[in-house]
């Protein structure tokens, strides 16, 4: 009798220490073996150094962002897109190449969600195109061994069937880590560019229905403000895509930007987090860094002292000037 109750004791007392988002559950701690807007945000002021531990290095890929620095007829094709990913990982011991893929834009005329790629059935709020702009890239990364989480731009469309539809799609690749919900554009009008706020039984749903197709996807879930954003549990990852940092409280810019994810790290603890960096509002910050993609990569990871899982990803907006 009296080991059993020890055994209940101990039992007790592993519930009561464990954080929600468990290092030892989530899949994404397994290395690999092969238009957003932004906030100034930020009222975490940390000065702590954390071990700069960058899990997944990589950029983010929108058709938009693409065709923006590069034009129509220089669209990077598979291989260069692949290069991208390798010299970001080459940036970061024992990180794993990663991408987040748009691949479903909102409608501002209609509010309605376009995926790139044809649909399986008629879904409200959202159309689709006769070819899949991803397939072949997705592909590579399967071979390369990238990581990669599928993006949309939800507009009004039910959040359910927009990842059910992109997850059953792309559900063969290797690569695919999870489903993203971009909440800036979350039921978006009459929100002046903020979106609306995800609640977390919303948030639930949505990792439910991923993870009917497959057990190991997590859903990411981004915003500059964390007041938009369900709180940390397992199984999400909370991406940051803040920018127009600017000087004040006698730090410069570049400690507010380093203050401000060090302050969502500490936020969303121990949940995985990642931040999106380079946008041409930042430029006076990263162009002062000689190899910014890795300088200010590095940076922002010293800063943070939470112990989460980070991720490192550049905007395609300036990725010819970087990369």
């Amino acid at each position: 009798m009296k080991n059993y109750v020890y055994v209940l004791l101990l039992a007790l007392i592993v519930l009561l220490i464990v954080p929600s988002c468990s290092q030892v559950e989530n899949p994404w701690n397994k290395k690999s073996d092969s238009g957003d807007n932004g906030g100034n945000g930020g009222s975490g002021d940390s000065g702590d150094e954390g071990d700069g531990a960058v899990s997944w290095a990589g950029i983010r890929v929108s058709s938009y962002g693409m065709e923006d620095a590069y034009g129509d007829d220089n669209f990077p094709n598979v291989t260069k897109m692949m290069k991208f990913a390798d010299k970001m990982q080459g940036n970061f011991s024992g990180s794993t190449g990663a991408f987040i893929w748009i691949v479903g834009t909102v409608s501002e005329s209609n509010w309605s969600c376009r995926l790139e790629f044809p649909l399986s059935k008629e879904i409200s709020h959202v159309s689709g195109i006769k070819w899949d702009k991803a397939e072949s890239y997705l592909t590579a990364c399967d071979k390369a061994g990238y990581s990669v989480w599928l993006q949309v731009e939800p507009g009004d469309a039910d959040l359910v069937e927009l990842a059910t539809e992109v997850m059953s799609h792309y559900k063969d690749h290797p690569c695919v880590k999870g489903f993203g919900i971009d909440v800036e554009w979350y039921k978006p009008e009459g929100t002046d560019g903020e979106g609306s706020p995800l609640t977390a039984t919303e948030a639930n749903k949505v990792l439910k229905a991923v993870r009917k197709i497959n057990p190991n996807y997590t859903v990411f879930v981004k915003h500059w403000d964390e007041d938009f954003l369900p709180p940390a549990k397992n199984g999400f990852i909370y991406v940051n895509d803040s920018q127009g940092f600017k000087a004040w409280k006698d730090n410069t810019a570049l400690e507010n930007m380093r203050n401000e994810f060090s302050y969502w790290a500490e936020t969303f603890a121990p949940c995985p987090v990642m931040f999106q960096i380079g946008y041409r509002a930042d430029r006076p910050i990263w162009k002062t860094f000689k190899d910014p993609a890795k300088e200010l990569g590095q940076y922002l990871a010293d800063g943070c002292s939470s112990g989460n899982d980070i991720g490192i990803i550049w905007v395609d907006f300036t990725l010819n000037e970087v990369l």
